[in-house]
């Protein structure tokens, strides 16, 4: 009765004090000593909080950007971007994260330019689709954009892109006619007016490549934590990835793929990217932007004919982008031989190194050269680094 009385007594107290200002501490060591058959046990010890947890950035599905912007139901387009030399330079390409160029009839190549984190003001040449453009457009696309196509392509792509792509042609919201050049080479798109002019799409974007085992290592000595295409570290990653033995210094890769087209890459130390040119010219955006990339992914395909001509008869190549082939990964300054694998239209790629292993890509903006096979004119080839050799290799 006594003790209970106390613990009343000294609770008014604590109020009391409290309200004055003064420290509720001393009073638990007074109620402590009035009694020693007291029970009341009072911790006079500070209290330790637990650190909290960091809460990761998220990071751009196509990219593997960290951004706090960034998201994955952000809305991806598509583009059919031309190629032709009297259009250079195009709008938007600077801005795209990821940039499929092609064979088409001619001679000539174009581009399928996918956008998410990063839309220009306007998009163009929009040009016409092919069948190889649906295994590009169809693991990642909410808008697949271009001006019209042949029949039996059009008839293909409304079959196979899927049910949650918009398959968007001329008079679409966004697109319109400019004065930069003769039609048909003058249809350009604003993305923000067509994305605010359709229903909004909700669907989470996967990456266009599968997170590897291992990234391309920066030394043949130096083995990193390998490193997933959202730039996390992988499950696997805490074991050391053997290094990347086969990967060879390189400072220039040389494209091929006609008589009159011959892109090139050349790494710039000084951007720390791979920066274009068609030919000898370096190559430019619209808005005068050097056209670089963080990788350049160049794939062996196959090719047969699509079908049907174009208006001056020449033949059309139909771009098979499904199952395997040969490959090259563009890493740092590195050239790395891998083995690519897309077992379905929608699905995304995976890079297989000659030791079996995964590979992921660098973070930021990838170029994918699709280099046909059995065409006569079509090649690759790079330059190694001083350090190793100078001569061209295939």
């Amino acid at each position: 009765m006594v003790e209970s009385s106390l613990i009343v007594f000294f609770g008014e107290v604590m109020k009391a004090l409290n309200k004055y200002g003064i420290a509720a501490l001393g009073v638990a060591f007074i109620l402590a000593g009035c009694s020693s058959s007291s029970k009341v046990a009072v911790d006079a010890s500070p209290s330790v909080s637990a650190t909290p947890t960091p809460t990761p950035t998220p990071t751009w599905p196509l990219t593997g950007m960290e951004s706090k912007a960034a998201s994955a139901t952000k809305p991806v387009v598509v583009i059919k971007v031309e190629n032709d030399p009297m259009i250079r330079p195009q709008a938007g390409l600077e801005s795209a994260d990821i940039i499929f160029e092609e064979l088409v009839e001619g001679g000539i190549t174009r581009f399928a330019a996918i956008f998410q984190s990063k839309f220009p003001k306007e998009i163009g040449p929009v040009r016409s689709v092919r069948h190889v453009d649906v295994a590009i457009a169809a693991p990642v696309a909410d808008f697949f954009v271009f001006s019209g196509g042949a029949r039996p392509t059009i008839t293909y792509v409304r079959g196979n892109a899927g049910k949650g792509v918009y398959i968007l042609t001329e008079g679409a919201p966004g697109m319109y006619r400019t004065n930069y050049h003769p039609a048909p080479h003058n249809l350009f798109i604003s993305p923000l007016s067509l994305i605010k002019s359709m229903k909004k799409t909700k669907t989470p974007s996967q990456p266009m490549f599968m997170a590897g085992t291992r990234t391309v290592a920066k030394t043949p000595s130096a083995p990193t934590p390998a490193v997933t295409e959202s730039g996390s570290a992988s499950p696997s990653s805490s074991a050391k990835p053997v290094p990347d033995v086969a990967a060879k210094l390189i400072t220039k890769v040389n494209l091929r793929f006609s008589n009159s087209e011959n892109p090139a890459w050349a790494w710039s130390k000084s951007l720390g990217k791979w920066v274009r040119s068609e030919g000898s010219v370096p190559a430019f955006a619209r808005s005068g932007a050097r056209l670089s990339a963080t990788n350049v992914v160049v794939l062996k395909v196959k090719t047969q004919d699509a079908g049907y001509r174009d208006p001056a008869g020449n033949f059309v190549p139909r771009t098979m982008l499904q199952g395997t082939g040969k490959g090259w990964l563009m890493v740092d300054h590195k050239q790395l031989p891998v083995t690519w694998s897309k077992p379905e239209l929608k699905s995304p790629f995976t890079f297989i190194d000659a030791a079996g292993n995964s590979v992921s890509l660098k973070p930021g903006n990838t170029w994918v050269e699709l280099i046909p096979l059995g065409e006569g004119d079509a090649k690759f080839t790079y330059v190694k680094s001083k350090k190793e050799s100078a001569s061209p290799k295939s």
